[in-house]
C-alpha cells in the first residue's frame, strides 16, 4: 500500500533536504557534515520564506523558498569563504575512507529502520490520526494551501487567533505543494521524512562534533535514534503533536551547533561567523516550529556554559583586581546569559490554563522509566539503556570533556521524574510548566540526551586500551590470547565483528519500547467503525461532500465529532475549523436555536450570514468522551426544518431547508 507513493516520499526528502544543502555547502561545511545539518537549516529557511512571503505579495511555495535559499546562500558563500577561522590548524589525522563513509552507512541503517517502523505506525498512506489535535493540524494544511500562506502571522485566522507557531505546517504544506498529494497523504509523508531522515541525521551530527570520527559510536548511535519508542513515533501517537516531531528532531544540530561556539564539542576548526549564521536560522526554525523546544535547547546551553565557567573562572577571580577589564569581559557575557535565561524560562511558556497536565505515576517508576529510557509505560529500552549507563560512567571518568552530556541528560531526566511523579504545585509547574506540565512532551525529550550518552559510552570503552595493553605485554607471544588480539587487529576480522555488534543491536533495539510504541501508535491511525475521530461511515460519507454540498458552502457540526474533518477530508469548509475555534455570535445563535428554527427568524438570519445550509450529523461519540453537542443540533431526524440529503450508516448530512438560500 506504501509501495505507490515512495516516489512522493523520496522526492519530499529530496526538496526539504535541497535549501538547507544549499546554505550549508555555502558555509563550507562538506560531505556529510553539510547533509546532516541541511535538515535544521531547511526548517528555518522554510520558516523565513512562509512568514516573508505575504509582504512581497507571493503565495507561500517553491518561489519563495528559493528565493530565501538564495539570499541566504549568498550571504553563506561571502561569510564561509573567508579565511579567518577559530581553532587549531590541524587536530589528528585526516579522517580516513572507513571514517567518511561510516556516517553515511549509519544514516541509511537508522533512515531504513525508522522509515520502516513509521510505515508500520501509520499503516497507510490515507490513514490520519484518531485524536485531538489532528482536526487542527489536516485543516490547517488545507487551510494554507487555500489561501497560499503558511505563515505564523496568518495562520491563526483560521481559527480566530493570532500569531500561532507554524513551522510544521509549513514544512507539511510545502510537502504537499511538491509532491501535489492529497492533505492526509501529504501529512503523513511529512512524518515520514521528519522522523526518518531529519532525526537521524541531526543526531549524527551532533554525535560527530561531540564525539568525533568514532566509527563504531556512529553506528550504535544510529541504531540507538532508531530503536527509542520515546521519540519520534510517541510524537505521532500522542496529541498528535506533529509539531514537536518536526522541533526534536533537528533540536541535536542546534545543540550541536551551540557545543561547537561554546567549545564543549570536539576542537575541530571552524568558522565562528559560518556557525553563528548557521546556529540564528536553526533557532528560528525551532522557535516556530514550537517554542517548548526552543526552550529545551537553551536548557542544554546551560551545562555548557557552567563548564567553561567552571574551568576559566579561578584564574579570571584571580586577576580581578590585576586586571579588572579581563574580569568585567569574562563576567558580563554570563550575566546577561542568566539574565535572558531567566527571562525566557519564566515568560516564555504557555499560559497556565493550557498546562493542566497532572502526574502520570509515582516519582519512583518514572526515575526508572527515565534511568531506562521507556517513559510513559514503555517497556525498557534493553539495547540503549545499557550503553546510556555505559555513556554516564564514561561522562564520570571524563568530566571536562563530556560532563556538560551527563547534566544535560540528567536535568531532562530530574524533569520528566517532576512531571511525571509529583503532585500538581507551583514548583512542578515552575520546573515543568515550559512543556505543558505535560509527561509525554518531556519524555521524548530525554532520546535527544540517550543517543548522544550512547556515543560517548561508546567511543570511550573503545578508546581504553588499558587492559588490552597489560594483556599484551603479559601474554606469550604464542599464546592464546596474544593471538585472539592479533587476529582481531586484522580489517577482515574487525569488520566481521562489527557487523556482528551492529546486527545484534538492530535486533535487540526493535523489541522491548520500540515494538510497543508501534502498536500503541498504530491504534491511533486505524479507522474502523469504532474510531474515536471518523469512522469509516463518516469518512465515506466526508468524501462525497464535493457531490452532495456545493462550492462555497460552510458545514454544521459538533468539531468533537470528527465533523470539522469535512474541510481537510472533504473539502468543504466547516464551520469550527478546530475544536476550540472562535464561535460568532451567529454561529452560537445556529447552535442555540436551529431546533426552532420555524418559529425563530433569528435563526435563519444567522444561517443566511454564515452561509451555513448543510449540517453533518455525527452522533454524540466524541473523541475524548465528553458531550458538547450543541442544543440546536441534537435530535435533527425529528427536526421538520432540515431534511436528511446523504447518509452513510449512522453518519447523516442534512440540509436547512427552513431558510431560503436566496
Amino acid at each position: 500500500m506504501w509501495l505507490p507513493v515512495f516516489p512522493q516520499i523520496l522526492l519530499a526528502a529530496a526538496f526539504l533536504l535541497a535549501p538547507g544543502l544549499v546554505v550549508s555547502l555555502s558555509l563550507r561545511y562538506r560531505s556529510f557534515d553539510a547533509l546532516a545539518l541541511a535538515p535544521a537549516l531547511s526548517v528555518g529557511i522554510l520558516v523565513v520564506s512562509s512568514t516573508g512571503a505575504p509582504f512581497v505579495g507571493l503565495g507561500f511555495g517553491l518561489l519563495p523558498v528559493a528565493v530565501v535559499t538564495v539570499l541566504v546562500a549568498v550571504v553563506g558563500f561571502w561569510i564561509g569563504w573567508k579565511k579567518v577561522a577559530t581553532g587549531p590548524e590541524e587536530i589528528g589525522k585526516r579522517p580516513t575512507l572507513w571514517q567518511r563513509t561510516t556516517p553515511f552507512a549509519a544514516f541509511v541503517v537508522a533512515c531504513a529502520l525508522i522509515t520502516w517502523r513509521t510505515l508500520q505506525a501509520i499503516g497507510s498512506p490515507t490513514a490520519f490520526s484518531q485524536t485531538y489535535d489532528a482536526v487542527f493540524h489536516l485543516n490547517s494544511v488545507r487551510f494554507a494551501l487555500d489561501t497560499g500562506q503558511a505563515s505564523s502571522l496568518t495562520l491563526g485566522a483560521m481559527t480566530g487567533g493570532g500569531f500561532y507557531p507554524a513551522g510544521w505546517n509549513a514544512v507539511a504544506t510545502y510537502v504537499a505543494t511538491v509532491t501535489g498529494t492529497d492533505v492526509v497523504t501529504a501529512v503523513n509523508i511529512t512524518s515520514v521524512v521528519l522522523a526518518a531522515f531529519f532525526w537521524p541525521l541531526s543526531c549524527l551530527l551532533l554525535v560527530r562534533w561531540v564525539v568525533g570520527h568514532d566509527r563504531l559510536a556512529t553506528l550504535m548511535a544510529a541504531i540507538a535514534a532508531a530503536s527509542l519508542g520515546a521519540f519520534p513515533l510517541l510524537m505521532m501517537d500522542f496529541g498528535v503533536l506533529y509539531p514537536n516531531l518536526l522541533a526534536i528532531s533537528i533540536l541535536p544540530a542546534s545543540i550541536a551547533l551551540a557545543a561547537r561556539l561554546l567549545k564543549a564539542a570536539k576542537p575541530t576548526p571552524f568558522h565562528v561567523l559560518a556557525t553563528c549564521l548557521a546556529l540564528l536560522l536553526c533557532l528560528a526554525g525551532l522557535v516556530v516550529s514550537h517554542p517548548t523546544t526552543f526552550m529545551a535547547w537553551l536548557v542544554w546551553t546551560v551545562p555548557m556554559v557552567a563548564f567553561i565557567v567552571v574551568k576559566f573562572s579561578p584564574g579570571i577571580w584571580q586577576a580581578r583586581l590585576a586586571d579588572r577589564r579581563r574580569f568585567y569581559a569574562a563576567a558580563t557575557p554570563v550575566a546577561i546569559y542568566a539574565v535572558v535565561f531567566l527571562i525566557l524560562w519564566l515568560f516564555l511558556r504557555p499560559p497556565e490554563e493550557a498546562s493542566f497536565w497532572g502526574p502520570y505515576h509515582t516519582a519512583p517508576q518514572a526515575f526508572g522509566e527515565a534511568l531506562l529510557v521507556s517513559p510513559m509505560g514503555l517497556a525498557p529500552a534493553w539495547m540503549v539503556a545499557p550503553l546510556v549507563f555505559l555513556g554516564l560512567w564514561a561522562c564520570f571518568r571524563t568530566p571536562k570533556k563530556h560532563g556538560w552530556v551527563a547534566v544535560g541528560f540528567t536535568i531532562f531526566a530530574g524533569v520528566f521524574v517532576v512531571v511525571s511523579g509529583f503532585p500538581i504545585s507551583s514548583i512542578r509547574n515552575l520546573l515543568a510548566g515550559v512543556w505543558y506540565n505535560d509527561s509525554y512532551r518531556v519524555a521524548a525529550l530525554l532520546p535527544v540526551g540517550a543517543v548522544l550518552l550512547v556515543a560517548v559510552g561508546v567511543s570511550w570503552a573503545g578508546n581504553q586500551r588499558h587492559a588490552a595493553s597489560l594483556l599484551r605485554r603479559r601474554a606469550d607471544p604464542s599464546s592464546g590470547p596474544a593471538k585472539v588480539l592479533t587476529y582481531a587487529r586484522q580489517p577482515l576480522a574487525r569488520f566481521a565483528v562489527t557487523t556482528l555488534v551492529v546486527v545484534a543491536a538492530i535486533s535487540l533495539g526493535q523489541q522491548g519500547g520500540m515494538k510497543q510504541e508501534v502498536a500503541q501508535a498504530s491504534k491511533q491511525y486505524s479507522i474502523n467503525a469504532d474510531s474515536p475521530l471518523v469512522s469509516t461511515d463518516e469518512l465515506a460519507l466526508m468524501q462525497r461532500l464535493e457531490q452532495t454540498v456545493p462550492a462555497g458552502a460552510t458545514l454544521l457540526g459538533n468539531p468533537y465529532t470528527g465533523a470539522a474533518l469535512s474541510y481537510a477530508l472533504g473539502d468543504r469548509k466547516a464551520a469550527q475549523l478546530h475544536i476550540l475555534s472562535y464561535v460568532s455570535p451567529e454561529l452560537q445563535e445556529i447552535y442555540d436555536r436551529l431546533g426552532v428554527v420555524l418559529t425563530d427568524p433569528n435563526v435563519c438570519t444567522a444561517v443566511k450570514d454564515e452561509n451555513a445550509y448543510y449540517v453533518l450529523d455525527f452522533g454524540t461519540k466524541e473523541v475524548h468522551g465528553g458531550d458538547h453537542t450543541p442544543v440546536g443540533l441534537e435530535n435533527l431526524d425529528r427536526n421538520p426544518g432540515v431534511e436528511l440529503i446523504d447518509h452513510q450508516g449512522e453518519a447523516k448530512l442534512y440540509k436547512i431547508t427552513a431558510c431560503p438560500t436566496s
